[in-house]
């Protein structure tokens, strides 16, 4: 379905509307001015889906501190979390913006940076192939590789097969949340790869908490994106994981 959209003059005259709506276009003109800047996720596939977006991902290749003097030039008020990325509030939109630098793919040497294409990095360096989707929004060249291997075969799948890249991912309890979303919105199935990094952490987590379902029920509150995912859901999700797979270990229940 992707091909036969024109998405370069779509997604241009989209995020140009939309960021000039929220005041942001200066913003994106000054980076642009000393490099490239990347869409990732949510944003670019909420406009081919056709849905609204609450926020925007971005990825820019400059230096950190250039970034952070853009931002104090530009008179915006902005936050850095603890892993190093910037949150910047709009009227209509939440910015969260990485450089590549300080991205925890490629900050950890986790995905090799491959300067000739990144685009095709930048989307390896994504968890789910779901959310791996890129778009330069210099060019508006992208990467849809991945995110159309979701939909074509009907499997969410972890990019990186690496234990240590999938161990360091400081999202645990937002990926499982993820996978159950997924699951119940588009009738999924799970690769290995997948299946078998959520039976470890619902593992993890049942050492460390008395009740998964109650920290996962609380984890949840957090990300108002997941309403639709019922306490019902969790408990069955993690029913099935330990006791009722099939012999090609893919999870066998539309919740």
């Amino acid at each position: 379905m992707f091909e036969k959209l024109e998405i370069k003059r779509s997604f241009y005259n989209h995020f140009s509307n939309e960021m000039d709506k929220n005041g942001a276009l200066p913003l994106f003109y000054e980076i642009l001015s000393y490099g490239n800047a990347y869409v990732v996720g949510g944003f670019f596939r909420d406009f081919l889906l056709n849905k609204k977006s609450r926020d925007i991902d971005v990825i820019v290749d400059i230096d950190n501190d250039l970034l952070l003097e853009i931002l104090k030039n530009n008179a915006l008020q902005y936050a850095v979390n603890r892993h190093g990325g910037i949150k910047v509030i709009f009227k209509h939109y939440t910015l969260d913006i990485w450089t590549i630098s300080n991205n925890w793919a490629f900050k950890n040497n986790l995905v090799k940076l491959n300067n000739e294409d990144k685009l095709n990095s930048i989307a390896k360096g994504c968890f789910y192939n779901y959310d791996a989707l890129v778009i330069n929004i210099m060019d508006y060249s992208y990467n849809l590789r991945f995110f159309k291997d979701f939909f074509q075969n009907k499997t969410l799948n972890i990019l990186q097969e690496k234990s240590l890249y999938k161990n360091l991912n400081p999202s645990v309890e937002a990926n499982i949340l993820r996978s159950i979303y997924l699951k119940k919105e588009f009738q999924i199935s799970m690769s290995n790869n997948t299946f078998y990094y959520l039976l470890k952490k619902i593992g993890q987590l049942s050492d460390k908490y008395d009740s998964v379902q109650d920290h996962l029920r609380l984890v949840k509150k957090s990300y108002p994106k997941y309403n639709l995912v019922t306490d019902l859901d969790i408990t069955q999700f993690i029913h099935y994981l330990k006791y009722d797979v099939n012999p090609n270990n893919q999870l066998s229940l539309d919740l």
